[in-house]
C-alpha cells in the first residue's frame, strides 16, 4: 500500500474522511480496513456496519475481506447496501412500525402499478398524472424525511394538490397489503430510531464501527442513519469522491460529503490521489475539465504510469457517420487484438443509444446493453414472484391483483373490481373474499368468476401448505403445473414464447442455486433477496461492446471508451442545466466518463443529428473546449489513426504499407460462397451466411443451417447472432486493487 492508503486503513478511531479519487485503490482501502479491524483490532465482524450502494459491490468487498481474514473470522459481517441493511432491521423491529414480520417490499414496477391504480381510482387519468414521476416525487419526499403532512404540502407544492390525495390513497394500499416501497426500508428505520431512543441505544451499543461507501451518494435519509449509529462512539470512516457525485435527481446530497468535517468534528481527512487505473493523459484530460467545479474538497490525480495515447475526437457529418465510425474504430481496434468486452460506448441518455446499436449490427459486432430490462423485471419472472409472494403473505394485495388472472381464468375486470371494492369497504384482504364463498355473492361476484376466485383461493391454500416441505423449484414447479402457466404462453415454437419459456427455465433454476448458497433460507428470505436486487445485476455473459448510459458506468472500467454525443443540450444536458446547480453536475458527469478507461477515450459529435424527429445543427460540447489541446487528437478514420496535435496545425496520418483498410460493412454479394460467415443463432443452431440485400438499416441477411434449409432474417436482428468460434479467451487476470495483472498503463499496441 501507499502511504494514504495505509494510513486510511490503520486511522481506525473517530471520524475519517477518505477522498478517494478514481483509481486509487478505494476498494482495496475499505477490504483492508475491514480485515484490519476483525484481525488486528479484534472487533467483532458483527459489530461492524458497513454500507455500499450495490447489492455487486457488496459481495465482492465480503468475498475479498473473508480472504485477507483467517478462516471463519469474517463470518457475520454485516456488509450491504443501506436498504438491505434496514430490511433487515425492519423485519425485526415490523410490529413496532405497524407491520407484519411478513411485511412485502415493493419494487419500483409495483409501485408505480399501485400508483396508476390509485391515479384512475379518484378519477384522474394518468396521461394528464403521470403515474411515474409521481413514484419519483414521492421517493423524494421520503427520501427528505418528510412525515405525511409534511409529504403532502411538498407534492402540492411542486406540482399540484390532486398529487397529495393519490399519495394518501397509496400510503393506505400499502398498508392495507402489509406492503413497504424501498424508501419506506430506510424511512421506517429513522422514524423507529428517533421516537424510541432506547432501541437507537440498542443498535448503538451493536455497531461500534460504521463504514460508508460511495459516501458522495448518500441521500438525508441515509446521512440521518449514520449520524444516528454513530452518535455513541464515533467511529466513523467514510469514502468518497465529490468529484464523482453524480446523482442529485435521486436524492443524493453532495453537501453530505463537503461538509462532512462540519457534520462531525474532529474529523481525519485523508486524500487517495494516486491513480492506478488510466494513462498519464487521460488523467490529465479529466483533471483539466473537472477543475472548473467549484463544489470541490480539491486533489489532483497523479500516476507512475506514462502518459499513453492522447484522447482521440471524432469530428462527425452526421449522428449516422458518427456512429459508423465508431463502429470501423471498434473493428480497428479488435483486429488488432483487443477483446470486444474492453471496449465501452458511453451516451447521456438511454434514447441517443439506438444508432449506435444500428451501426454496430451493420458490422456484426457483438454487443450488450447495459441497464436494459433486468431479469426479474420481465413479466413471467414478475408473474411467477407475485405467486411466491401471496403465498408467503396472503394480505399482499398487490402481488394477488397482478396474478388473478393470469393465466386467464375468467376473472374480468368487472368482477376483479368488485371484490377490491367490496375487499376495502369491509376492509379486509383481497385473499379472504374470494376464500369465502357468502362474501363473493355479496360482492355481486357470482358464475364463473365466482368459481374461479375461489378455485385460485384453494390453489393458494394448497401452496402455502406445500411450501412448509418443498424446495422452492418444487413449489414453482407445482405452481406452474397447477395454472398451466406456460401453456398459456402460446405456441413453444414461436421466438417470443421461446425466449419467455428459457427465462422461466433460467428462473427455476435459480432457485437451485439459492438454495445452496442460503441452506436453511426461508421463501421470505429469498423474496426479500430479490426485492433487494438492483439494476446491478446485470447479466454478465453477454460477451460484446458495452453501450450503457454514463450514470450506468459509474464504478466500472475499460480499457477503451467512447463517449458519444458531445453537444451542447445533449451533453452537457440542457434540462439538467435549467436547474440550479446542475451544470457542474454535468462536467462531474463528464469526468466520470473519462475515468473509465484505462488505455484509450474518443470523444466524439456530430456537425447535424436528427434527434426526437427533428433535425438539429447543434453546437459542440464545451466539455471538449476544456480539455487542453495538446493532450487531443484528431481521426483520420479511413485510415484508422490517431494523430496528436502539434499546437499549431492538425496532421493527417498515412496507411502505413500494407495495411489494409478496416471495413466498416462486410461486402454486399448474392449467393457466393466467397466470404461466408458462420454463426449460432439462438433458434437456428449453427447457421452460415450465404447471401446479403441491400445496405442500411433495412440490410437483410440469407442464412442456411446445417440440414440445408434457408432463412431470410433482417440484418437489424443480428444481436441472435453470435460467432460460432469465440475469437478470444477471457480477459486477463484484474488484481485486487483494481488494476491488471499485466502493465495496465501500457498505449494500446497501434
Amino acid at each position: 500500500m501507499n502511504p494514504p492508503q495505509r494510513e486510511a486503513v490503520t486511522t481506525t478511531e473517530g471520524p475519517v474522511l477518505v477522498i478517494a479519487g478514481a483509481g486509487s485503490g478505494k476498494t482495496r482501502v475499505i477490504t483492508h480496513r475491514i480485515a484490519y479491524l476483525i484481525s488486528e483490532k479484534g472487533v467483532l465482524p458483527w459489530q461492524i456496519f458497513a454500507a455500499t450502494f450495490t447489492n455487486k459491490a457488496a459481495r465482492e468487498m465480503k468475498g475479498r475481506v473473508t480472504r485477507l481474514c483467517r478462516p471463519g473470522e469474517a463470518e457475520r459481517l454485516a456488509m450491504g447496501t443501506f436498504h438491505s441493511h434496514c430490511a433487515r432491521f425492519l423485519r425485526r423491529e415490523a410490529v413496532a412500525a405497524g407491520l407484519t414480520p411478513r411485511y412485502t417490499i415493493c419494487d419500483e414496477k409495483d409501485q408505480v402499478a399501485v400508483l396508476r391504480d390509485c391515479i384512475t381510482a379518484l378519477g384522474f387519468n394518468p396521461k394528464h398524472m403521470a403515474p411515474r414521476d409521481l413514484q419519483e416525487l414521492i421517493s423524494l419526499a421520503k427520501m427528505r424525511l418528510l412525515e405525511d403532512d409534511e409529504a403532502r404540502e411538498f407534492l402540492s407544492s411542486v406540482r399540484e394538490p390532486h398529487y397529495a390525495e393519490v399519495y394518501d390513497l397509496y400510503q393506505k394500499r400499502l398498508r392495507e397489503s402489509d406492503a413497504v416501497d424501498f424508501d419506506d426500508l430506510l424511512l421506517l428505520i429513522v422514524r423507529l430510531w428517533r421516537r424510541r431512543p432506547e432501541l437507537l441505544k440498542s443498535y448503538q451499543r451493536r455497531f461500534r464501527y460504521i463504514l460508508v461507501d460511495e459516501y458522495q451518494d448518500t441521500n438525508l435519509a441515509q446521512f440521518e442513519i449514520v449520524r444516528l449509529l454513530a452518535g455513541e462512539h464515533r467511529n466513523l470512516c467514510v469514502v468518497g469522491d465529490e468529484d464523482q457525485s453524480i446523482y442529485s435527481w435521486r436524492g443524493a446530497e453532495i453537501t453530505n460529503l463537503l461538509e462532512f468535517e462540519k457534520s462531525f468534528p474532529g474529523t481525519a481527512i485523508i486524500r487517495l490521489e494516486q491513480n492506478y487505473r488510466s494513462t498519464g493523459n487521460i488523467l490529465d484530460a479529466a483533471g483539466a475539465v473537472i477543475e472548473h467545479n467549484a463544489q470541490r474538497l480539491g486533489k489532483t490525480l497523479w500516476t507512475e504510469s506514462q502518459a499513453g495515447d492522447p484522447v482521440v475526437v471524432i469530428d462527425a457529418e452526421s449522428e449516422w457517420d458518427e456512429a459508423r465510425r465508431i463502429a470501423n474504430q471498434v473493428l480497428f481496434l479488435h483486429g488488432q487484438g483487443l477483446p470486444l468486452d474492453e471496449i465501452a460506448v458511453f451516451y447521456r441518455a438511454n434514447a441517443l443509444s439506438r444508432v449506435y446499436e444500428d451501426a454496430l449490427r451493420e458490422a456484426c459486432i457483438p454487443y450488450r446493453v447495459v441497464g436494459g430490462l433486468r431479469f426479474y423485471d420481465r413479466a413471467e419472472i414478475k408473474d411467477l414472484l407475485a405467486y411466491l409472494q401471496v403465498i408467503a403473505n396472503p394480505g399482499n394485495t398487490i402481488a394477488l391483483l397482478r396474478i388473478v388472472n393470469k393465466p386467464r381464468r375468467g376473472i374480468g375486470n368487472v368482477a376483479l373490481s368488485r371484490m377490491a371494492s367490496y375487499a376495502e369497504e369491509k376492509q379486509r384482504a383481497l385473499f379472504e373474499i374470494m376464500l369465502d364463498s357468502e362474501e363473493l355473492a355479496a360482492a355481486g361476484v357470482k358464475g364463473k368468476p365466482a368459481k374461479a376466485a375461489a378455485g385460485l383461493a384453494g390453489f393458494f391454500l394448497e401452496w402455502t401448505a406445500a411450501a412448509e416441505t418443498l424446495s422452492l423449484r418444487a413449489l414453482v414447479e407445482k405452481i406452474l403445473s397447477s395454472v398451466q402457466y406456460e401453456e398459456s404462453l402460446g405456441d413453444p415454437r414461436a421466438i417470443d414464447v421461446l425466449s419467455r419459456l428459457e427465462n422461466i427455465r433460467e428462473f427455476v433454476g435459480s432457485l437451485d442455486q439459492f438454495e445452496e448458497e442460503q441452506p436453511g433460507a426461508s421463501l421470505a428470505d429469498y423474496l426479500e433477496a430479490i426485492a433487494l436486487k438492483g439494476a446491478d445485476e446485470e447479466n454478465e455473459d453477454v460477451q460484446g461492446v458495452s453501450l450503457m448510459t454514463v450514470h450506468n458506468a459509474k464504478g466500472l472500467e475499460f480499457d477503451v471508451v467512447f463517449v458519444v454525443a458531445l453537444e451542447k443540450n445533449i451533453f452537457p444536458n440542457a434540462r439538467a442545466l435549467r436547474e440550479q446547480g446542475h451544470a457542474e453536475e454535468e462536467r462531474r458527469l463528464f469526468y466520470v466518463a473519462l475515468t473509465r478507461a484505462r488505455k484509450r477515450v474518443y470523444l466524439s459529435h456530430a456537425f447535424q443529428r436528427r434527434l426526437y424527429g427533428q433535425m438539429e445543427i447543434p453546437v459542440p460540447s464545451v466539455f471538449l473546449y476544456e480539455i487542453p489541446e495538446e493532450l487531443r487528437a484528431d481521426l483520420d478514420v479511413v485510415e484508422g489513426e490517431p494523430v496528436r496535435h502539434d499546437g499549431q496545425e492538425t496532421g493527417r496520418a498515412r496507411r502505413p504499407a500494407g495495411r489494409a483498410r478496416p471495413e466498416i460493412l462486410p461486402p454486399t454479394h448474392s449467393g457466393a460462397a466467397a466470404g461466408r460467415r458462420r454463426f449460432r443463432h439462438d433458434v437456428l443452431g449453427e447457421v452460415e451466411v450465404v447471401a446479403e440485400e441491400g445496405r442500411g438499416p433495412g440490410r437483410k441477411l440469407v442464412v442456411r443451417t446445417g440440414s440445408g434449409e434457408e432463412h431470410t432474417l433482417m440484418a437489424a436482428h443480428a444481436a441472435f447472432l453470435r460467432p460460432a468460434v469465440a475469437n478470444e479467451g477471457p480477459s486477463e487476470k484484474v488484481k485486487e486493487d483494481g488494476g491488471r495483472a499485466d502493465d495496465q498503463n501500457d498505449a494500446l499496441p497501434f
